[in-house]
């Protein structure tokens, strides 16, 4: 069948159709609904296959293009100590809000901590994180 109301140009029409909404629904997925669409119309076009033969075209091309943009696009994995405790608190220094021998607590930052200290120090000691244990941050004086 020739014409505008082609079965090849109504599969180009839609994939086409998809991949706008793609620009106003971002999502990464309408996209590939209408590549594999477009690609489909493509084989239409150079070969006349029936209904089922067509239908096996297109969910082909889609798996392949999902395939691609889960392999492509995945988010990697994230190194061991990126969301740990101590990523952001070793190194950092605070005050030293109160002592009862080598326990107490600390402000570092804008939070207080429960603290471990390694030598015994006065409140209002500057104190250096040097471990997380815990909730408990082992500190330093210094």
């Amino acid at each position: 069948m020739t014409g505008w109301f082609a079965p090849w140009a109504i599969w180009v029409v839609l994939g086409l159709l998809a991949m706008a909404a793609e620009l106003l629904l971002p999502g990464a997925f309408l996209v590939w609904i209408g590549a594999a669409a477009l690609g489909t119309g493509l084989v239409l076009l150079a070969f006349d296959p029936g209904f089922i033969a067509t239908a096996l075209v297109f969910m082909a091309l889609l798996a392949a293009g999902i395939g691609v943009s889960l392999k492509l696009f995945r988010p990697r994995a994230a190194p061991a100590a990126l969301n740990t405790p101590s990523s952001g608190l070793v190194g950092r220094t605070g005050h030293l809000l109160e002592a009862q021998g080598l326990e107490g607590r600390a402000r570092i930052g804008d939070s207080d901590w429960p603290v471990r200290l390694t030598t015994a120090a006065d409140p209002g000691a500057r104190v250096e994180v040097i471990a997380v244990q815990g909730m408990t941050l082992l500190v330093r004086p210094g």
